[in-house]
């Protein structure tokens, strides 16, 4: 029986058809990253230092896509109550969100004491403060593939207990509400 030359060539080179066919659609997919969901888990007390009360805001961040993301870096912007702004938010955590899992991320933040007086005293009365968090992340998806994109959009709002902030104050302002 004659052998086909074409058919010998196809045979050679169909492994890596297939390996290229594959890697394109994972390309596909996991550039449609999905944006995790975030809640607040809960706050405490870091530190109080000379510009404020420093706070870890400890984040549950539920990766629902089917891959890895790794959170690379986070640039944000950071008001209270719609009025007070913050410092910005410059880190790196490098940190690995597995899939279809949540993880706890600290997100530090700092309440400078020329804020704190004025927050306090139009918040008496109510148990938590608002807060909303715009900015930008750089992620990479799959560990395999290390598939990029940066500057994903962040607009994320929530409340922070106020009695976590008063308790903090009341070391430098005993008089704290």
């Amino acid at each position: 029986m004659m052998k086909r030359p074409g058919r010998a060539r196809f045979f050679r080179w169909s492994p890596l058809a297939c390996l290229l066919v594959s890697a394109l659609t994972a390309t596909s997919a996991v550039s449609c990253v999905h944006k995790p969901t975030v809640e607040l888990d809960h706050a405490q007390v870091s530190n109080v230092g000379l510009y404020g009360v420093g706070i870890d805001v400890i984040v549950r961040v539920n990766n629902t896509n089917s891959f890895d993301v790794m959170a690379r870096e986070i640039n944000a912007n950071v008001s209270i109550n719609n009025k007070y702004a913050l410092a910005p938010i410059r880190m790196s955590p490098n940190r690995w969100l597995n899939s279809d899992q949540t993880t706890l991320v600290a997100v530090p933040v700092i309440i400078p004491w020329t804020v704190l007086p004025a927050l306090l005293a139009e918040t008496i009365g109510q148990p938590t403060l608002s807060y909303r968090v715009r900015g930008t992340a750089d992620v990479t998806a799959t560990k395999l593939l290390q598939v990029q994109r940066n500057d994903y959009p962040i607009d994320e709002e929530g409340t922070i207990p106020r009695s976590v902030i008063v308790s903090a104050a009341r070391v430098r302002i005993p008089t704290a509400y």
